[in-house]
C-alpha cells in the first residue's frame, strides 16, 4: 500500500516535446494530448523514465528500490507516478507578454486528484461563461490570441495560494506575481487556446551538398507552461530488510529537488523543467 504521496508541479523552463507517435494533419510530430479533452499531457511511462534517469545520474543507491530493476519481473519499484496534467498555460495577451490561463475543468481535476490522496482543497470551483474571465489583471477586457474576454471578478485567495504552491518560489519566477498573471477562463475558451497557442517549429535535414533532404513540422509545449502530477511511494518490495516509504520519498525529493529533462530533443535544449514538491501527509 502506498503510504507517502506528493503532488509535484512541473514548470517548463524550455519548450517541451513529448511525442504522440502519430502525425495529425500538417504536423508530423504532435505533442501528447488527452484523448477526451485534447489538452497537453505527459504520459506516466515517459515521466517515470525521466525521473529514473535523473535520479540515477545523481544518486544511484536507491534506484532499484524506488524504480525497480530494469529487467522485467525481477523486482517492481516502490514508486507510482501518474500522468502529468496541464495546470497553467501561458498565452500572449494585449496587456502583458503572457498571462497564465486555466479553467474550471482543470481546477476540478486538481481537487479530485487531491481527494484520492486525502489532500483537501477548501475552495469552490468558479463558473465562467465563454465570453468572460476571472482575474486581478488591471483591464476590463483582454485579447488572448483571437479571443476577446471581459472581466467579471477576481480569483479567490485560496485558489491563488494552491496554484502558487505548485510554482517555484524564487524571486526571478512569477509565482509572487501570480495574482497579476492568472486568468480563469471557460473550458471552451481554454480548449480553443490550447489548440492554437502551442508552438509549431519547422525543421529540416540537409544533405552533404547542403540541399534539403527532409522537412518536417514539430509541435512544442511553450516554456512557462505548468503541469502537475501525483507521486506515490510504498515500502520497498522485498521480503526482508525493506527500505521504508518515508526514506525512499525523501531520497527522491532530495535528489530531484530542482531540474529535470523531460521528453525528446535534449540536445536542442528541449524539456528542461523545474520540479516543485508539495508534500501530502
Amino acid at each position: 500500500m502506498y503510504s507517502k504521496h506528493s503532488i509535484v508541479g512541473i514548470y517548463c523552463e524550455t519548450p517541451l516535446h513529448t511525442g504522440s507517435g502519430q502525425a495529425i494533419g500538417a504536423v508530423d510530430l504532435p505533442i501528447q494530448r488527452e484523448k477526451t479533452t485534447g489538452w497537453p499531457t505527459i504520459q506516466a511511462s515517459g515521466l517515470k523514465g525521466s525521473f529514473r534517469d535523473a535520479y540515477e545520474k545523481y544518486e544511484g543507491e536507491n534506484t532499484e528500490s524506488i524504480f525497480g530493476t530494469e529487467h522485467s519481473g525481477d523486482q517492481a519499484g516502490a514508486i507510482s507516478i501518474g500522468d502529468a496534467r496541464i495546470l497553467l498555460f501561458p498565452v500572449r495577451s494585449s496587456v502583458a507578454p503572457f498571462l497564465w490561463v486555466t479553467c474550471p475543468a482543470i481546477l476540478r481535476k486538481l481537487k479530485r486528484d487531491g481527494r484520492i490522496i486525502e489532500k483537501s482543497y477548501e475552495w469552490n470551483v468558479p463558473d465562467v461563461e465563454d465570453e468572460n474571465y476571472l482575474g486581478q489583471v488591471n483591464a476590463q477586457r483582454i485579447i488572448f490570441e483571437d479571443l476577446q474576454l471581459s472581466n467579471i471578478g477576481e480569483v479567490g485567495k485560496e485558489i491563488l495560494d494552491t496554484l502558487k504552491s505548485l510554482l517555484p518560489s524564487d524571486d526571478f519566477y512569477n509565482s509572487s506575481k501570480l495574482v497579476d498573471y492568472l486568468c480563469i477562463i471557460s473550458d471552451k475558451s481554454f480548449s480553443m487556446l490550447i489548440e492554437t497557442a502551442t508552438e509549431i517549429h519547422a525543421r529540416i535535414q540537409l544533405t552533404d551538398q547542403k540541399t534539403s533532404n527532409n522537412l518536417w513540422y514539430q509541435e512544442l509545449v511553450p516554456s512557462d507552461t505548468v503541469f502537475y502530477t501525483v507521486v506515490y511511494m510504498m515500502d520497498e518490495r522485498k521480503s526482508n530488510d525493506k527500505k521504508k516509504a518515508d526514506d525512499l520519498m525523501k531520497s527522491l525529493k532530495d535528489i530531484l529537488c530542482e531540474y529535470i529533462q523531460i521528453g525528446g530533443d535534449e540536445t536542442l535544449g528541449r524539456g528542461w523543467s523545474r520540479l516543485i514538491w508539495q508534500e501530502v501527509e
